[in-house]
């Protein structure tokens, strides 16, 4: 039994750094949803936790017991820190697959809806197409590299331990998911735009000409204009995509260190990025 106090005694803090790496597993670019088996999860868990858990500093954690209803609280927490990094970082994806969404569903093309595994939602064929590229975005910067990056800092400034219920960053959550949908509207304003053009003329049409079957003939032209729209405004849907899974890197690492008293102990960004560009 003597031999295994030493474990005991890093068993804890381990458990809640792993806890925070948990959070991140939830809804991370490429991790979160089904696209990854839980298998496969539960391993990164360990391993990153493994890698990153040496250069902790333990005399900085709050002292931990090995007793589920003392460490419940504290694992809850550590998971919010992970899981607000993780949100931040997806919410460009979620959103662009919510503004190919209302695209369709303008279109007509809400029957074409299927699974998307990546984010745990239903999606149609825009929206996928979108939430491919702001991936692809998402992977040419470097979008793994800061996202383990932003969990390494989170633990030089906060420690295990360190942040309650109170500290919940509610308000980052509430403007994450505002800007999401802001970025949402702003992806579909051009086939929106043209879908009610297209509507207002339809419209005129049925009054002037009442007898044209206006069903059968504006159908297949709402879905050729929003098309239409699409390939037109591809650049600037492109350009909104890039900008905003840019600003969403820069967001998650400068919100890490937000975290913990001012001043406190960082790690120097490994990244040269223009758009990582990070304020104390």
């Amino acid at each position: 039994m003597m031999e295994l106090e030493p474990i005991l005694k890093h068993a804890p803090v381990f458990l809640a750094a792993m806890f925070r790496m948990m959070g991140m597993f939830v809804l991370a670019p490429g991790l979160g949803g089904d696209t990854v088996p839980r298998q496969v999860k539960i391993f990164f868990v360990i391993a990153l936790t493994a890698v990153i858990y040496p250069t902790i500093n333990l005399d900085a954690n709050l002292p931990l017991r090995f007793d589920l209803l003392a460490l419940a609280p504290v694992l809850a927490t550590e998971v919010v820190i992970g899981f607000t990094i993780g949100m931040i970082l997806s919410m460009p994806m979620m959103a662009v697959q919510m503004g190919g969404l209302i695209m369709g569903q303008q279109m007509g093309l809400g029957l074409a809806n299927f699974y998307n595994p990546a984010i745990d939602t239903e999606g149609d064929i825009i929206g996928q197409i979108l939430f491919y590229v702001a991936f692809g975005v998402f992977l040419a910067i470097g979008g793994f590299d800061i996202l383990v990056f932003a969990m390494v800092n989170s633990f030089d400034r906060v420690a295990i331990g360190g942040i309650m219920f109170g500290d919940a960053p509610l308000a980052v959550i509430v403007g994450v998911v505002n800007s999401g949908f802001e970025l949402a509207i702003r992806v579909a304003m051009p086939v929106l735009c043209v879908i009610f053009l297209e509507t207002l003329a339809m419209g005129f049409i049925m009054k002037t000409v009442p007898q044209l079957n206006i069903l059968s003939f504006g159908f297949p032209i709402k879905i050729l204009g929003g098309i239409f729209a699409v390939y037109a405004g591809l650049a600037f849907i492109s350009e909104t995509i890039a900008t905003d899974v840019r600003h969403a890197c820069d967001r998650a690492v400068g919100w890490v260190t937000t975290l913990g008293p001012p001043g406190g102990a960082s790690r120097p960004s490994p990244f040269s990025s223009p758009f990582l560009e990070t304020t104390e």
